[in-house]
């Protein structure tokens, strides 16, 4: 395996950003310290020719002017807190609001928009990214520190997520690719399946209710494998409150354990993925809207591409029967997913 970090570009304030590659004889990753950022991953397809199976851009002015968070680490607390406010130790934290008076991925000023310091893992077979959030940043409590390591894993990339305050906060990461396995075009015909047997319900703002909501006999039902485009125009409350999906399914038991499956037709790409978190959110890019073409001049539109967003449950610090999102300085958040590929049986 080769690591090799490089010169990207920079920032609109002339801040440098550093791209960081990982390559084995399986799977390339290409990430940038620009919101430690997935801008590449290549794996092959059943040609055996390299795919770039995720969204991104090719450089980093577009990262900044286009929204959706492509390829991005979200932060300090990914997906919303309703009403933009959220109580801790009978304290409450007004939050900054950007999605209809909701707080969505941390705000304005979230590790997503951050330019991270790169390094070589100190093992030397990995990239390691830290950054730091100020107390108060978009009116979170305490001053975190995030680090983020990326490495390879056979034909797998392996997420792991560390993260320390000095004083009582909440803490909620993940990582927000867009993956098309075909490499670009719609998703519907991707073929999914997701080990949850509930997801959360939400209101019209996509704030969780606190209901859970079983997927036995509902269109939300992924158990059993099925095409993206079965069922996402079905006429359901879920799918029209969302445009589709884009929910947090529950997922079983603890540790790092299988979360999906997700093969692209056209390729016969099989994704795998697993997570440490008790969440994942299924967003099938209902609202995906950019400004400028994407790397090589890919045009990304609805649908186009499917997030499994893992993660704690979305409006934690306002749900008490929820996992708890609570971090502590005396603790050290931490996390782990891994995006595993291979080829789908024929």
């Amino acid at each position: 395996m080769s690591v090799q970090i490089v010169d990207f570009g920079k920032t609109t304030d002339n801040t440098p950003v550093k791209l960081g590659i990982l390559k084995n004889d399986q799977i390339e990753v290409h990430i940038l310290s620009y919101g430690a950022t997935i801008q590449k991953l290549l794996v092959k397809d059943r040609k055996g020719e390299m795919v770039d199976v995720v969204l991104g851009y090719d450089t980093v002015r577009d990262y900044e002017i286009n929204g959706g968070y492509l390829g991005a680490v979200v932060g300090r607390f990914a997906n919303r807190i309703g009403g933009a406010k959220m109580v801790l130790y009978e304290e409450t934290y007004h939050l900054t609001p950007n999605e209809k008076g909701n707080c969505l991925h941390s705000g304005l000023h979230g590790f997503n928009s951050s330019v991270f310091r790169m390094e070589l893992a100190p093992n030397g077979d990995g990239l390691l990214l830290t950054s730091v959030s100020p107390d108060g940043t978009d009116g979170f409590p305490g001053t975190v520190e995030l680090e983020v390591l990326y490495s390879l894993a056979g034909s797998g990339l392996v997420i792991q997520y560390s993260a320390t305050t000095d004083a009582p906060t909440v803490i909620n990461i993940t990582n927000h690719s867009y993956f098309n396995l075909n490499g670009h075009g719609t998703v519907l015909g991707h073929r999914l399946s997701l080990d949850a047997e509930a997801y959360l319900e939400t209101d019209d703002d996509s704030i969780p209710t606190g209901r859970r909501i079983p997927v036995a006999g509902t269109p939300m039902d992924f158990n059993e494998e099925k095409t993206i485009g079965r069922d996402i125009e079905a006429d359901y409350p879920a799918l029209h409150q969302a445009g589709g999906y884009d929910h947090c399914y529950i997922v079983p038991d603890t540790g790092l354990r299988h979360v999906a499956w997700l093969t692209g037709p056209e390729t016969g790409i099989r994704m795998e993925t697993l997570s440490t978190l008790p969440g994942v959110q299924l967003y099938t890019a209902n609202g995906l809207s950019v400004q400028s073409p994407g790397k090589g001049g890919a045009s990304y539109g609805v649908r186009d591409a499917v997030c499994l967003e893992t993660q704690d449950f979305p409006d934690s610090p306002n749900h008490p029967d929820f996992p708890d999102t609570t971090l502590l300085p005396k603790d050290t958040y931490s996390a782990t997913t891994v995006y595993r590929f291979d080829l789908a049986p024929q």
